[in-house]
């Protein structure tokens, strides 16, 4: 599509401008849920102390991309990321706690119980007092509004398909009874008028 490759760029300077804004310092691990190409994670693994990056992805393809293309590119290989193809959340195979971790427009393409696998299995993996940034399209219209909502002009989401909205709602229900608190935090400039969400283990 023409322009996304701007786009790309400006979502992969987005998210690490926020989470440095919320905190990420060269020392924490990050797990990068969903990481793509590495748009972000380029931006990250340059900050963060080697081997400090973790992104997982389910497009063994993708992901092959950026390791292949953009690290090298960017002069990153030596910051020896860590880059896993990774469809079930099994987090907890890589061997490693996280301080931080970041799901941008995964949460948007997952039905509920997929969403409740991927943060069950992230409690697991954050360390005490660990945050977990996830973007959503938010219904505001109750549960009882059926019907698909336009986020941005020519983005239609869906309650029973993908791309998916959701109620706030729906993730304090999730979180109940889990070491998990779940915050709505809302517009974080996303040109696409995705919401953030903050997961905290407490």
């Amino acid at each position: 599509m023409q322009g996304e490759p701007a786009l790309w760029e400006e979502l992969g300077r987005l998210q690490f401008d926020f989470l440095v804004d919320h905190g990420l310092q060269p020392q924490h691990h990050l797990l990068d849920v969903g990481c793509g190409p590495l748009r972000a994670g380029v931006h990250f693994i340059r900050h963060l102390e080697p081997g400090h990056y973790y992104g997982v992805e389910r497009d063994a393809e993708v992901l092959g991309a950026g390791r292949d293309v953009e690290l090298p590119l960017e002069g990153l290989t030596a910051q020896r990321p860590v880059l896993t193809v990774m469809e079930d959340f099994s987090f907890d195979r890589l061997g490693q706690t996280f301080d931080y971790a970041l799901a941008q427009s995964v949460f948007t393409h997952l039905p509920v119980n997929k969403i409740v696998r991927c943060l069950m299995n992230m409690e697991r993996v954050l360390v005490s007092g660990g945050k977990f940034f996830a973007t959503i399209y938010l219904n505001e219209r109750g549960k009882r509004y059926l019907e698909p909502i336009e986020q941005v002009p020519g983005t239609v989401t869906h309650m029973d398909k993908n791309p998916f909205h959701y109620e706030f709602t729906t993730f304090e229900w999730i979180c109940d009874g889990t070491s998990l608190t779940a915050e709505y935090l809302g517009d974080w400039n996303s040109p696409r008028n995705q919401k953030m969400l903050l997961f905290t283990k407490t």
